[in-house]
């Protein structure tokens, strides 16, 4: 019995001690336990830094291709962009041309804008991709139909044809007209009135 409570005082004076030297050097080391975890905790962060900077590695090549499947579908998007501001840009310049909207005085985006329903940008946009803004093919339309005037209705006046084809001003359709055709209303319909009188002498 007496060898028994030795032998259980003995494990117990032995754990003891072990317990007592594992807090010491825990104490004493735990300086350099310290230094050390923060040591590595910097190296993780410094080779997670690398890893963010380096460029990721492609591993699907057809991305250098310039024919990717994303550009591919990008391509297919502005087609079908530019087949519909076509389509727009015909369907409102042959109202324009065959009703002959522009020898409305003050016609312009904003009666087309409430003819069709659609935003101002959307117009201008359907010219814009064919070359030509509103304004500009308003005033061709105009002009050409005050050239056409002048040749078959020799009774009227500039003025009036001016009135006719939609200018508010003379004076604007003139300078206009002098810009397109290289001459003055007055001097191109002389010109082309001798014109037709040779024409009716042979």
């Amino acid at each position: 019995m007496e060898v028994i409570l030795w032998i259980v005082l003995l494990g117990f004076a032995i754990l003891v001690t072990a317990l007592v030297v594992s807090l010491y050097y825990r104490r004493k080391y735990a300086p350099i336990f310290r230094q050390l975890s923060e040591l590595l905790a910097d190296q993780e962060t410094v080779v997670a830094n690398k890893t963010a900077e380096k460029p990721a590695e492609r591993t699907d090549k057809t991305i250098d291709n310039p024919t990717t499947t994303v550009q591919k579908e990008t391509s297919k998007e502005d087609n079908a962009v530019e087949s519909a501001d076509a389509d727009l840009y015909k369907q409102l310049t042959e109202a324009i041309r065959n009703e002959q909207l522009y020898t409305v005085q003050k016609f312009g985006r904003t009666e087309l804008v409430e003819r069709f329903h659609l935003s101002s940008k959307r117009i201008s946009t359907a010219f814009s991709v064919n070359g030509t803004s509103v304004p500009e093919f308003i005033r061709e339309c105009r002009l050409e139909h005050a050239r056409q005037l002048m040749v078959e209705r020799p009774d009227m006046s500039l003025v009036e044809i001016a009135t006719a084809s939609g200018f508010i001003h003379a004076s604007t359709f003139t300078v206009d007209f002098k810009n397109k055709y290289g001459v003055s209303p007055t001097k191109y319909r002389e010109e082309k009135q001798k014109e037709k009188n040779v024409v009716q002498r042979e």
